[in-house]
């Protein structure tokens, strides 16, 4: 592989946020790894002999991200970057003052955006540069600024995804993608651990969900129906007591047909922070005490007795719960906690 090929392919694996494909991270959760710019700064440093490699983004004359490779040969002084032109190499000889050195520099700098641009500078301890080490800073410029904003971009949107997953995990929701026969293939990160911890699901050797024997057969005639062709959504309950209900059906995922389970688990409000629920809906600890408690399900007198409160106490506390929460019974505090953000 040439020494062009191999820095355009290290600037590509970058842009991606994933340097080497060993290292690739699978899930929506997944974060973008840690050395996608520092492998193209080791790849660059490795073909011009650099014993110091060093990238900065910059925002309104300001470094806004860096990464730096090799020995501590002193950072760039990026304060007058701005001075400098996006369409030539410079060395210690004609840099301007932000690039002051007495070691061998070669650096380069690109437009990102209108108020935005990078910064290369490589630096060495002996001798200068060669002119090839320069042509090769030279023939990255045209493919930095793209490469810089698609990784800026995929960045965004993996944080957005990062938090519509984390709503989802609040929420109880994830998704798993099954072959035909009931293999896991793909699943919401985090999602394994929560039906441990909820309800005993876990994962067998071959991949497979740990089903009770009803509930696996349940799976199977539902994999079974799929098959002869009623692509569903099939209501599927993995299990009864906690309640985990899966939604399965046939549908195009990652540009293909994948038979995918949307699942929802039990979520109790007595297992939320008590503190959450009070300062949710203006509530003293007695009120969202028992507001937890009859959102999940009890009665005035069930709570009473979970609670160890008399029935004349939950009776009273009751009522300065529906007014302070502006309902007008039991069905209204139930309403009101599930239709808020307390879950969150």
């Amino acid at each position: 592989m040439s020494d062009e090929t191999q820095l355009l392919t290290a600037l590509f694996m970058a842009s991606t946020g994933l340097p080497d494909e060993a290292r690739v991270e699978f899930g929506p959760n997944a974060a973008p790894p840690p050395k996608a710019w520092t492998h193209f700064l080791e790849v660059l440093a490795d073909i011009t002999h650099a014993d110091s490699a060093e990238l900065h983004l910059i925002e309104n004359n300001r470094s806004v991200q860096n990464w730096q490779v090799g020995d501590d040969l002193g950072a760039a002084d990026i304060s007058a970057s701005d001075r400098m032109r996006t369409s030539r190499v410079y060395s210690q000889s004609d840099h301007p003052s932000a690039l002051e050195s007495d070691l061998p520099l070669r650096a380069i700098r690109w437009r990102v955006a209108t108020d935005a641009w990078g910064i290369i500078t490589l630096k060495r301890r002996t001798e200068d540069f060669r002119a090839i080490d320069g042509q090769h800073l030279s023939n990255l410029l045209p493919y930095l600024a793209p490469a810089v904003r698609a990784w800026q971009s995929l960045n965004r949107e993996r944080a957005q995804a990062d938090l519509a997953h984390q709503i989802c995990a609040d929420l109880g929701a994830g998704w798993i993608v099954f072959t035909p026969t009931g293999q896991v293939t793909a699943m919401a990160s985090g999602l394994a651990g929560q039906l441990e911890k909820v309800a005993d699901i876990g994962l067998s050797a071959e991949g497979r969900l740990r089903l009770t024997p009803v509930a696996a057969r349940d799976f199977r005639d539902t994999l079974s129906a799929v098959a002869n062709g009623n692509s569903g959504p099939h209501n599927v309950w993995l299990c009864s007591s906690p309640r985990v209900q899966m939604i399965l059906s046939t549908q195009h995922h990652a540009g293909t047909e994948a038979l995918v389970g949307r699942i929802r688990h039990d979520l109790t409000a007595s297992a939320l922070p008590l503190s959450r629920i009070m300062a949710a809906f203006d509530l003293n600890r007695s009120e969202a005490r028992l507001a937890a408690a009859l959102c999940d399900g009890l009665s005035l007198s069930d709570a009473a007795q979970t609670l160890g409160w008399t029935i004349e106490t939950t009776r009273s506390t009751s009522k300065q719960l529906f007014a302070r929460m502006g309902v007008n019974g039991q069905p209204g505090v139930v309403r009101a906690m599930q239709a808020s953000a307390i879950w969150l």
